[in-house]
């Protein structure tokens, strides 16, 4: 991979490894099978996981892969793609909900118990997503990590299988609506991915300052084309950065318009607005009064309004 990097050399070559080649077609294939089981399967759900499976192939074949042991710039676009673009086509693809509709009446209620295990809800929980995802997006670009990576290709698949992970357990809280792992209101889910762009931020910013190059693999590799080895390092901070909010306010927007459409009145803030007025009014008023249309409650709460006014008021007087 001494070649100048151009769009054709990612894009053209395809060549996977074997052993990986023939999993994804067999997870293809099992879902396919599944699918046909289930009648009125919707056919965006197959679309979306059957090109998940393509964009994984993408992102480990040997130009994109091998570009990535090149440049830290392309490891990174690598590290987005495995770990934001492809976990969101997969969980789109709702393959759970297609496992537990396909299965017979013997294996459902043994699916159920699983998904209702300990070990199971531990591992979904939005906290334990989190902080894998945290794990894996600080561990392998700010330690050593990343250049054992470079010097073990075996470790560096693992890497890879690492991202992907990481990406599905964050996406399956977020975006996605499985047996085990019931979708949580709009609010949390927009929580849990500010976090995670907070992580693709410091992790960003501490590559984008950094002094030196720190995986000494990628300034060894004999090259005459493309940034120098520390700026090839910025150049990897700012896509981590700035490419992966990007991606993770994208997905923001999806949750947006999923929680606007949802008829469940669960997703709805208005309850939880209504009783941080009523909180912030000092009073307390029987439920089933609207601060808006009784008199008390409304002259409480222009009271309160007014105090704020008078406050801010004062603060900005001059002395």
């Amino acid at each position: 991979m001494s070649d100048p990097l151009t769009w054709h050399a990612v894009l053209a070559d395809w060549r996977i490894p074997l052993p990986v080649l023939a999993v994804l077609i067999a997870i293809a294939a099992g879902y396919l099978w599944c699918a046909r089981r289930v009648r009125d399967w919707p056919i965006r759900h197959t679309a979306w996981f059957l090109a998940g499976l393509v964009v994984i192939a993408f992102a480990i074949a040997d130009g994109l892969n091998g570009y990535s042991r090149i440049l830290f710039a392309m490891h990174m676009v690598q590290h987005l793609v495995l770990i934001v673009v492809a976990p969101l086509c997969l969980v789109l693809g709702s393959p759970l909900r297609l496992v537990h509709a396909s299965a017979g009446e013997r294996a459902r209620p043994w699916l159920r118990r699983f998904g209702r295990s300990g070990p199971v809800r531990v591992a979904v929980h939005p906290l334990t997503s989190l902080a894998v995802y945290t794990l894996v997006v600080v561990g392998t670009h700010l330690t050593p990590f990343q250049q054992s990576a470079l010097l073990h290709p075996q470790l560096h698949r693992l890497e890879e299988l690492m991202y992907l992970a990481a990406g599905v357990l964050l996406l399956l809280r977020v975006i996605g609506n499985e047996p085990g792992a019931p979708r949580l209101p709009a609010l949390p889910r927009l929580v849990l991915l500010f976090a995670a762009m907070v992580v693709d931020a410091i992790a960003g910013v501490a590559l984008l300052m950094s002094p030196r190059e720190p995986f000494p693999a990628y300034a060894a590799v004999p090259r005459h084309w493309g940034p120098g080895p520390v700026a090839d390092i910025h150049w990897g901070g700012a896509i981590m950065w700035v490419g992966g909010d990007a991606l993770m306010a994208a997905i923001a927007i999806i949750v947006i318009a999923q929680w606007v459409r949802s008829p469940d009145s669960s997703q709805d803030l208005g309850p939880w607005l209504e009783s941080a007025r009523r909180s912030a009014v000092g009073a307390e008023f029987d439920e089933k009064v609207s601060l808006d249309e009784d008199d008390e409650p409304l002259r409480a709460y222009n009271a309160m309004l007014a105090r704020l006014a008078s406050e801010e008021a004062s603060r900005r007087r001059p002395r």
